[in-house]
């Protein structure tokens, strides 16, 4: 790293993302299940809401992506004001980091879980506080909202990226009621779509902006709406954190193609439809191989599964590579891999491959 850069990126560890790489032939395509993407691809009214939009490559978009603002306010029953637009939902989470963070204040977060956290945390120079999740994988609320004494961000995902749980409805709410009121309570919801079909207790974060709680909602297009390339995620706040956000926001975040495919997608709601019984089937698949193979894995309510597979994470991802399939490894010295539901047959491809890598690890 250049000695002349700020000190403390040496304590940043870079992202890594389920890269990309080009097929191994023709006939056996690399199959991806390391990124959580959605295994139908993007809505057809997204698609045709991009070619429309083709010809606005040459201006620049509209900054404060209204449209989609006023469309998300009114899906959602709050103010314009309290709706902000950024490229993905880790973008918007950097920003408020950047807003209510820097070294006299801290941030609180349960671990494991989303590994931008603790970056945006750490670029600001914040004091951490990483709470470990209890024995189910799951947050330990109690835990997090005793060490919420005195942050300025309280971060929950929900559902917990990457075990798949979640926190019920009246679980959050006795959360917030015990979190300090001038702490920020970020509820990270890429996967909210996924959990809200599947389990009936799952919260919707955005109740508690409409009631006037310092609570900020992060959603996420990459997910159940297939627009993972193209970067849009917005947040729900009240007005006064949706401010200080851009405050802190470059200009022209998020172009014009992208805010016309997203409001396209918004209205689709039988592709949505389609991906949720496709992940749902897809999801119970996996973890009716994990108990089939007396793999240890959590319920998940989004579209991952996290398995325990006994051998090291990282070196069970690589023969998977080998074999043509792409997983996430746990953290360094774990045995979990998260596994992204794809189709039926990619779920094939998956099982095929992790017979023959179980059979051959010691």
């Amino acid at each position: 790293m250049d000695p002349h850069a700020r000190a403390v990126l040496k304590d940043i560890p870079a992202y890594v993302p389920g890269t990309r790489a080009l097929p191994r032939t023709e006939s056996s395509p690399l199959v991806h299940l390391a990124s959580n993407e959605n295994p139908l691809g993007p809505s057809p009214l997204a698609l045709e809401a991009l070619a429309r939009a083709s010809s606005q490559w040459a201006r620049y978009p509209d900054d404060d992506s209204a449209e989609l603002r006023e469309a998300l306010a009114a899906r959602h029953g709050v103010p314009a004001s309290c709706v902000a637009v950024g490229a993905g939902s880790t973008a918007l989470l950097k920003l408020l980091a950047e807003a209510y963070l820097d070294a006299r204040r801290k941030a609180v977060y349960a671990w494991p879980s989303f590994p931008m956290y603790p970056v945006a945390a750490r670029l600001q120079e914040a004091r951490e506080v990483r709470v470990p999740l209890d024995g189910g994988g799951r947050h330990d609320l109690a835990r997090m909202a005793e060490a919420a004494k005195g942050a300025s961000l309280v971060v929950v995902c929900n559902p917990n990226n990457p075990t798949g749980t979640y926190v019920s409805e009246a679980e959050l709410a006795a959360f917030l009621d015990r979190v300090p009121r001038d702490a920020l309570v970020v509820l990270d919801e890429a996967y909210a779509e996924f959990a809200r079909a599947t389990a009936a207790d799952y919260p919707d974060g955005v109740r508690w902006v409409r009631e006037g709680r310092r609570v900020a909602v992060l959603r996420s297009f990459s997910k159940v709406y297939g627009l993972a390339g193209l970067r849009v995620g917005y947040l729900v706040a009240p007005p006064e954190v949706v401010e200080a956000v851009g405050r802190v926001r470059e200009p022209f975040q998020v172009s014009a193609p992208a805010q016309a495919a997203a409001l396209a997608a918004l209205e689709d709601e039988g592709h949505v439809a389609r991906t949720l019984h496709v992940v749902a089937e897809g999801r119970r698949r996996l973890q009716q191989l994990a108990d089939q193979l007396g793999l240890p894995s959590y319920r998940s309510v989004a579209n991952f599964v996290w398995l325990d597979v006994g051998r090291p994470a990282e070196q069970v991802a690589a023969e998977l590579l080998r074999r043509g399939v792409r997983v996430r490894p746990g953290p360094t010295g774990t045995t979990w891999v998260r596994v992204s539901v794809g189709t039926s047959e990619e779920i094939n491809r998956f099982e095929a491959a992790l017979l023959q890598v179980l059979a051959t690890l010691p």
